[in-house]
């Protein structure tokens, strides 16, 4: 079980949508026949059977119970195939970076911005990094108001990582890279920021701590350091519970 929780959710979606595809199956072969409305729905309640077993989250258990509806809907529609193709590349390309890394798309709210913004020292030739920048927006607001600074965000999807480029291309100290946080030396930045997923953070804060100077801060949005406390909390609005977690290195 706990290597199946290792998976990424949508490995760990699709296994359950599997396994409950071929429970039924067996049952088929056994001789027992199902009407096909009776089928489908004995196919969602497996697959959230099995989603809540492998630890997902109700927003992925809620997908999972409505999907084998949506399939029947669909089957049999004169539906084009390069329709699929089309939003297959379409999920890739904004979602596609963190697929395998377990990292959803958030969005910071503005007031978590503004938060951000009193946490970062306004001194010339400051280095500033967002890992995961999705669409850029921290990495705008203090490029705009630290115009001294130097801010990065970096970012693994394509077109998340493009629509930043294109936010922050008006701004000279602010520069998006497309790539992998974990091939981010982060020995060249005075404030380190992130708002990834529970997941990633006991590596992430295992890299800070060994690449970052003494004196640099690290701040988590939402997401505790396991086994680390840190120097402040600051709630913000948005989501529940939303809050910036700062470490001083």
């Amino acid at each position: 079980m706990a290597l199946l929780r290792r998976l990424p959710p949508v490995l760990r979606a699709l296994l359950a949508q599997a396994l409950a595809f071929a429970a039924l199956v067996a049952l088929a072969r056994l001789g027992l026949r199902f009407p096909g409305l009776v089928w489908v729905l004995m196919q969602a309640v497996g697959a959230v059977f099995l989603s809540r077993w492998m630890d997902l989250n109700p927003r992925w258990i809620l997908m999972q119970g409505a999907l084998p509806f949506l399939v029947r809907a669909l089957w049999g529609a004169a539906v084009p195939a390069w329709i699929y193709l089309a939003l297959f590349a379409a999920l890739a390309l904004v979602f596609g970076g963190g697929l395998l890394s377990r990292v959803p798309l958030y969005h910071a709210s503005r007031d978590a911005w503004e938060k951000l913004e009193d946490l970062v020292p306004d001194q010339p030739g400051l280095r500033f990094v967002d890992l995961g920048c999705g669409f850029g927006g921290p990495v705008a607001r203090l490029a705009t108001r630290r115009p001294e600074g130097i801010f990065v965000g970096v970012e693994a999807s394509p077109f998340t990582w493009l629509v930043a480029w294109l936010r922050c291309l008006p701004r000279r100290n602010a520069h998006i890279r497309l790539g992998s946080l974990w091939r981010t030396d982060l020995a060249g930045f005075d404030v380190a920021y992130a708002f990834l997923s529970p997941v990633p953070m006991p590596a992430l804060w295992a890299k800070a701590r060994r690449e970052m100077r003494p004196g640099t801060r690290f701040i988590s949005h939402s997401f505790d350091v396991p086994g680390a406390t840190p120097q402040r909390v600051i709630p913000v609005k948005g989501r529940e519970g939303a809050r910036l977690l700062v470490f001083d290195l």
